[in-house]
């Protein structure tokens, strides 16, 4: 129970609510228009072109401590939109790329980066495998899915690169991560360096 009030808690944290409605409404009426579908694809192709130099072409990272885009949640990369762009979340690179794009240019970018195949991720420690689907089945299922495919603003983590995923749990952790006010803070916490390996070696194995 403890770990679904913290899902919805993320779920809604801090919303920018109309304005994320606003770019629901266009990515919706986007992808129920097949050919205006199409035209947002390559649209975001183009716009991106800044993105590709650490997120990659196709949306699988250049830097195995950056995270992948490829068939990430469409809202949860709105809703990350919404927060650089009103430096809620902060960064020097995106807060300023976030804030000098359109609504339009948002979700044609989203749309071309989730519409592409994230690549396996090699293995990474594999003897801690099974002790890593028991930990995240008691601790990380809830918000993420069994699948670790995420839900609505809650982000995908399967085959995210390990760098990325140790870098980030030990940010949460310490609270010394860009998103203070998340629920992660206290799931991290919980953690020791063995579980996060653990969970590394898990979920960069999932597809």
């Amino acid at each position: 129970m403890r770990y679904i009030l913290f899902c919805l808690l993320f779920s809604s944290w801090p919303a920018q609510a109309n304005e994320l409605d606003h770019l629901l409404t266009i990515l919706n009426n986007t992808l129920a228009d097949t050919e205006r579908h199409q035209a947002a694809l390559q649209q975001g192709k183009e716009r991106g072109l800044v993105c590709k130099y650490c997120h990659g072409q196709d949306g699988n990272s250049k830097r195995n401590y950056i995270p992948n885009l490829a068939q990430q949640n469409p809202q949860y990369l709105l809703h990350q939109f919404e927060l650089f762009a009103s430096k809620v979340r902060k960064d020097r690179i995106m807060s300023e790329l976030a804030a000098n794009l359109s609504a339009e240019d948002r979700v044609n970018i989203v749309l071309y980066y989730t519409s592409q195949t994230v690549k396996p991720q090699a293995d990474y420690r594999p003897e801690l495998r099974a002790q890593g689907e028991t930990l995240y089945n008691e601790t990380c299922v809830s918000c993420h899915g069994v699948n670790g495919y995420g839900k609505q603003t809650l982000p995908r983590i399967a085959s995210q690169p390990a760098k990325y995923l140790s870098k980030t749990l030990m940010a949460y952790r310490s609270g010394s991560g860009p998103r203070p006010k998340s629920p992660m803070q206290y799931v991290a916490s919980r953690l020791n360096n063995a579980d996060i390996d653990a969970l590394i070696s898990y979920i960069t194995a999932m597809k």
